[in-house]
C-alpha cells in the first residue's frame, strides 16, 4: 500500500528533472526519494532482502552457496547489470568479498551502494540506509542490531515536507579491522578509522580516529589501542 501511495505522488516539475533523481542521489545532491524509479529500486531491494532472509530458514533446505548468491543479488541486482531503456544512465554496483558472513535478517534500501570487504561478519538485524556509498573494510565485525544511516533530511521543518520533501546521501566508511558493537547507530557522513572499536549501544555522530575505542551517546574517545 505504501509503495502504491508513493507511486501516486504527482511528478516533480520538468525543470527539476533534467537529471534523474537517481543521478542526483548518486552525485550527493538533494533528491526526491519517492521518484518512481527510486521507489521501484527500493521495492526490488526489499524483495531481494526478503528472499535472502527467508533462505536462512533451515526448513527450506537452501544451501550456503545459494544463500551467498541471494545476498549478492541484493548488492548486484541483475536489473542494473542489464539496464532497461528507461532507467538512469548511471548507477553503482555493490561488491562483497570472500569469506563474508551475513546473518539474517538484513535490511537495506538499494543494495548497490554497499561495498563489503574480505572476512567480514555482519550480525543479525543490520539496517543500512544506503542512499550514498557505505564501505565496510576487510576483517570488520559488525555486531547485531547495528544501524548505518547514509541518508539524511533538512533540519528546517519547512523544507522537510514529509513524503514530498527531499533527502540527501552522505557516505559512511568503516575502515578495515574495526569492531562495531551491538546496537550501534552510525550517522550519515561518518568515517570510522582503521582498527577502531565502537562500544555497544553507541551513537556515532563524529568521525572516529584510527586505533581508538569510543563509546556513549554521543560516542566519544575512551582510549587509544596499540597498532
Amino acid at each position: 500500500v505504501a509503495a502504491q501511495l508513493a507511486l501516486s505522488h504527482a511528478q516533480f516539475p520538468a525543470n527539476n528533472r533534467i537529471r534523474s533523481q537517481k543521478e542526483e542521489m548518486l552525485s550527493g545532491k538533494f533528491y526526491y526519494p519517492f521518484d518512481k524509479e527510486l521507489v521501484l529500486e527500493r521495492e526490488r531491494c526489499s524483495a531481494a532482502c526478503w528472499r535472502f532472509n527467508n533462505s536462512t530458514n533451515p526448513n527450506n533446505g537452501v544451501s550456503p552457496n545459494e544463500r551467498a548468491r541471494l545476498f549478492r543479488e541484493i548488492l548486484q541486482p541483475r536489473e542494473l547489470l542489464s539496464p532497461s531503456p528507461g532507467s538512469s544512465p548511471v548507477t553503482n554496483i555493490g561488491r562483497v568479498g570472500e569469506n563474508v558472513v551475513v546473518e539474517a535478517p538484513f535490511v537495506c534500501d538499494y543494495g548497490y551502494n554497499i561495498v563489503i570487504g574480505q572476512n567480514v561478519i555482519v550480525g543479525r538485524s543490520c539496517t543500512i540506509l544506503d542512499a550514498a556509498e557505505v564501505n565496510i573494510g576487510d576483517n570488520c565485525h559488525i555486531g547485531p542490531n547495528v544501524s548505518i544511516y547514509a541518508a539524511t533530511l533538512h533540519t528546517d521543518p519547512k523544507r522537510r515536507q514529509g513524503s514530498k520533501g527531499p533527502q540527501i546521501g552522505r557516505p559512511v566508511t568503516i575502515d578495515q579491522d574495526c569492531w562495531i558493537g551491538g546496537g550501534v547507530t552510525i550517522l550519515p557522513g561518518i568515517t570510522i578509522g582503521k582498527g577502531s572499536t565502537v562500544g555497544a549501544g553507541s551513537v556515532v555522530t563524529k568521525n572516529v580516529p584510527p586505533f581508538t575505542i569510543v563509546g556513549g551517546n554521543p560516542a566519544r574517545v575512551l582510549r587509544g589501542i596499540g597498532s
